[in-house]
């Protein structure tokens, strides 16, 4: 399978974030694209967008920068999710300011075939009144019968955000499927310490 891995940061971050989280995936005999660009020019779902469509790659695995593998097993099960091109697969969220209702595969780590995006009319991936970042591409697979895989949460640091009805409570520190670690709100200084220290347990795991 022809696989990218890809994430976005901010010119302004902390650049300790970006070393250790390609580290993670170093370790993991993975290679992640690290894409650097000024959020007063580009929005994270306009990066997600161009992301996606400059790609050479069949199939695409998007990280957040504050978001790292806990282990080599999601690799392969990820990609067999997403491997017959139907599956949008990844992190559960819930966009509790707009619906407190309705799951989503969250863009802090989630993966697909690229012609997925494509079969769902090339979502837009940018906020809107009805949708968080990332958001509208769940929304299209709902619209069209394609499958969705949600990793759920297994693990919270603190709950920051919930949904009753979801059963969904997250926060900074979150970890899905005990495989997969956000710390969210990486933009704030208090939360760069608590994900640096998590990268460098990972990497001092033998």
């Amino acid at each position: 399978m022809n696989v990218g891995i890809y994430s976005f940061a901010r010119v302004d971050l902390n650049k300790e974030i970006l070393y250790y989280q390609k580290e993670v995936f170093r370790k993991f005999n993975l290679h992640i694209t690290q894409i650097v660009a000024d959020c007063d020019e580009y929005g994270h779902g306009e990066i997600l967008n161009k992301i996606i469509r400059e790609s050479t790659n069949d199939y695409i695995v998007i990280f957040d920068i504050d978001c790292i593998p806990l282990s080599e097993s999601f690799y392969s099960i990820l990609l067999s999710q997403i491997k017959d091109g139907d599956v949008l697969s990844g992190a559960k969220g819930c966009a509790v300011h707009i619906d407190k209702h309705t799951a989503y595969i969250h863009p802090c780590f989630f993966g697909f075939k690229q012609s997925l995006y494509y079969d769902c009319s090339s979502p837009n991936l940018m906020y809107d009144e009805n949708a968080d970042t990332g958001q509208n591409f769940t929304h299209q697979c709902r619209k069209l019968g394609k499958t969705l895989k949600f990793w759920d949460v297994t693990h919270s640091d603190d709950i920051t955000w919930e949904s009753p009805s979801l059963n969904l409570k997250f926060g900074h520190g979150t970890v899905f499927e005990d495989m997969i670690y956000h710390q969210y709100q990486i933009r704030h200084i208090e939360q760069q310490t608590p994900f640096l220290n998590k990268c460098k347990e990972v990497l001092n795991d033998s």
